[in-house]
């Protein structure tokens, strides 16, 4: 009689495979507990619009593919690819088709960790690209004219142009009433400190050391705390406003009453609020449609039309954590020969 022997599993196999059962159950959770709200939503519209399109093909998704990676069995590079082109006939702008295809094949390597995606899915995902910028430009020609849109929605395709001329005189303090005030510094932190509309929302008198001519905050989108020194118009605007019209302690930006200019005690504004500020300010002047991120780009802008600005130097300025981020500014604000000298003699 032959004894058939079993092999038993370790106490510590046993645990590893449970741990393995449970990491692969919450691996969508535990990736998005540690994302921004910002990044967060974001997902979720790109995932929304992937839903939209699997409907339309006539496919109707098993669960919520932003909370179950179940949902996500069946999904192949073949639907990322479609998504792509779908995207592109519907007329999202490519910035958005990157963006969302990027979205989608981030959430199919996620769903394979947790054993609902194989790993060829996956290997050929990794190969449906984004389109360059010289792509785009071609892409966008074509759709042109065929009579196809290249933008869904009421997002500008580009930032309002700042000119330093108007820089100044939107940071210029309007007419001499607490709300003339507030406006100005609001400007001046907005253009000359590149703070994004959550920062700037986010800011007490607290925020500023008077005495050091020091503003420090924290950088929401990436979580990092930022010093910045005060000078020039934003120190005087933020003197001016404090001394004479904010009652010392507390939120920095009080609303205002219509008419007399005088702010309301106790009150705040909003992120919203202080984007319609800005956008009213903006008309005040002649610039239709102006945004707080308007004002961040003239900035980043300004800085790097300078040639003696350094990368590391802009990337502090504007807290961006890649070199990809700042260039784009570089690119735009210089000339490409304006750090050689060949050819400068007269």
């Amino acid at each position: 009689m032959e004894t058939t022997i079993t092999p038993t599993r370790s106490p510590l196999t046993a645990f590893g495979d449970a741990a393995n059962e449970s990491a692969a159950r919450h691996v969508f959770q535990l990736y998005q507990d540690r994302r921004p709200p910002n990044t967060q939503r974001g997902q979720r519209a790109a995932l929304k619009t992937f839903t939209a399109f699997l409907r339309f093909c006539g496919i109707a998704p098993t669960g919520d593919l932003y909370e179950d990676p179940n949902a996500w069995r069946g999904i192949t590079f073949g639907l990322l690819q479609a998504f792509q082109l779908w995207m592109v006939k519907q007329g999202y702008s490519v910035g958005t088709v990157n963006g969302r295809v990027s979205t989608v094949r981030f959430y199919m390597g996620l769903a394979n960790q947790a054993g609902h995606i194989p790993d060829g899915e996956i290997l050929k995902a990794q190969q449906v690209k984004g389109y360059s910028r010289k792509e785009a430009l071609d892409l966008d020609t074509r759709r042109k004219a065929e009579g196809t849109a290249t933008r869904r929605g009421a997002k500008k395709p580009q930032a309002v142009t700042i000119t330093e001329e108007q820089a100044t005189a939107l940071c210029k303090v309007r007419n001499d009433t607490p709300q003339g005030k507030r406006d100005a510094l609001l400007m001046a932190l907005f253009i000359f400190h590149g703070l994004r509309v959550s920062e700037i929302a986010s800011l007490t008198v607290e925020s500023f050391d008077m005495e050091k001519r020091m503003m420090t905050f924290t950088r929401f989108k990436t979580g990092r705390v930022s010093r910045h020194r005060i000078r020039g118009q934003a120190w005087q605007r933020l003197t001016a406003y404090l001394q004479n019209d904010h009652p010392g302690s507390g939120g920095l930006w009080l609303a205002s009453r219509k008419g007399s200019g005088e702010l309301i005690p106790g009150s705040s504004m909003s992120i919203q609020a202080i984007g319609q500020r800005v956008a009213d300010l903006g008309v005040g002047i002649g610039l239709d449609h102006l945004s707080p991120h308007d004002c961040r780009h003239a900035g980043a802008t300004f800085i790097a039309s300078d040639p003696k600005a350094s990368m590391a130097g802009l990337m502090n300025w504007g807290a961006w954590e890649s070199a990809s981020s700042a260039s784009r500014y570089i690119e735009a604000g210089q000339a490409d020969n304006d750090l050689v000298s060949l050819g400068c003699d007269e």
